[in-house]
């Protein structure tokens, strides 16, 4: 009986040591996989309701270990991002997967978004498929409008989702994609809807001009929301002041071209002809009358000086000599309205042309005896007999 208790312990030690063999393969199933062997795929981006983030991230073909490996996303505004430019590493993991929430966007642009895990020993990288996300524009920038050697305008459009905000604007500079660390320009409004700036630095004088001539700048639309401020699309614009086609400067640009023209240009120097040197309005033959059809606007010159032309057709009249005396191979001058001769002001007061404080002639009529005249020696307005001699100075536009 003794020896049959012996056997029997004896089988039963080798059961035990036959079972804790075939186990031991199954201890190191903790191994860390292969990084090589790891794939990502990237989550398609999903906008907020507001449009100031989206959510995406990823999802690992192994268990994320902290320890191990950092994740998270790349994105920019160009194809195949990288650590290397915008990143984000998520802490949101949840087994395999990972989340990323990424805000202060530009308006307008599409994100490209791509998955990341990098080994925390190595420093390798791998990298999911790329997806994309578009922000609609909720923040419109308008084109510039009304450039002239000092200032500018334009118009924004701020949609419904961005009424939270508590300040809004437009930020310029000489490099791309200006911020509000460069120039701004603040509107004194807040919330959603339509909005413009206007800005001229004519009435400040040199050295506190908005902008330089003859510069090209971009500008971007802004709103700051609990902190973050976001952009709308860029634009770009350049100052007049440059050298036009015809030799002379070119003094204003409407931003865009309108009724068959988009630029006014100055002729070099004031209009003097063989026989003249300050020129009427009107003259005693032709007499005094208020001339149909005229106006004072920027756009206005060129009907004004053809109408003035037909009614008055001498050689002291303003008007008429401006638009039959070629210059530089051109036939197509004109003498401007007021509020063309205000724009044309500008070269002056930068000192790109010079006027000698004389009066200028314009086109407008104040009444029937009566002409618009500016001092170049100020940039103010008044008005004079349409008998009086002033000084005529020649634009054209195209």
């Amino acid at each position: 009986m003794k020896n049959f208790k012996a056997f029997f312990s004896l089988c039963c030690a080798l059961v035990v040591l036959v079972s804790c063999s075939k186990d031991d393969p199954e201890t190191n199933t903790n191994t860390p996989p292969d990084f090589n062997s790891i794939t990502i795929t990237t989550k398609q981006p999903v906008l907020s309701s507001d449009y100031l983030s989206f959510t995406t991230g990823g999802k690992s073909s192994a268990t994320i270990s902290n320890s191990e490996y950092s994740v998270g996303v790349c994105y920019d505004t160009n194809t195949n991002p990288t650590i290397a430019g915008g990143s984000m590493q998520s802490y949101d993991i949840t087994g395999s997967e990972f989340r990323n929430q990424v805000s202060n966007l530009v308006f307008g642009q599409t994100y490209y978004v791509r998955a990341y895990m990098q080994k925390h020993t190595t420093g390798e990288v791998k990298y999911g498929n790329q997806v994309s996300v578009n922000i609609p524009m909720s923040l419109s920038t308008g084109i510039v409008k009304n450039i002239s050697p000092t200032g500018f305008s334009v118009d924004v459009n701020v949609g419904s989702s961005l009424s939270s905000n508590d300040n809004r604007g437009v930020c310029y500079s000489t490099s791309q994609n200006p911020t509000t660390d460069n120039e701004v320009i603040h509107d004194p409004t807040s919330g959603s809807g339509n909005f413009s700036v206007s800005v001229d630095g004519i009435n400040t004088f040199y050295p506190d001009y908005y902008v330089s001539p003859n510069t090209t700048y971009y500008l971007r639309s802004f709103v700051v929301i609990n902190g973050f401020t976001y952009y709308g699309n860029q634009v770009s614009f350049k100052t007049a002041g440059y050298v036009g086609g015809s030799g002379g400067y070119v003094f204003f640009d409407k931003g865009e071209t309108t009724n068959g023209w988009r630029y006014l240009e100055a002729a070099p120097s004031r209009l003097e002809t063989t026989n003249y040197s300050l020129f009427r309005w009107t003259n005693s033959t032709c007499g005094y009358s208020f001339v149909s059809g005229l106006g004072n606007a920027i756009g206005d010159g060129y009907n004004n000086s053809n109408l003035i032309l037909t009614s008055c057709n001498y050689t002291n009249v303003g008007a008429t000599m401006c638009r039959v005396t070629s210059l530089n191979g051109f036939t197509d001058w004109f003498l401007p309205s007021i509020d063309e001769l205000k724009q044309l002001y500008k070269l002056d007061a930068i000192g790109l042309v010079n006027m000698d404080s004389s009066y200028l002639l314009s086109s407008s009529q104040s009444s029937n005896s009566l002409c618009f005249v500016l001092n170049a020696a100020n940039g103010t307005v008044s008005t004079t007999d349409k008998y009086y001699s002033n000084v005529a100075w020649q634009v054209r536009r195209f």
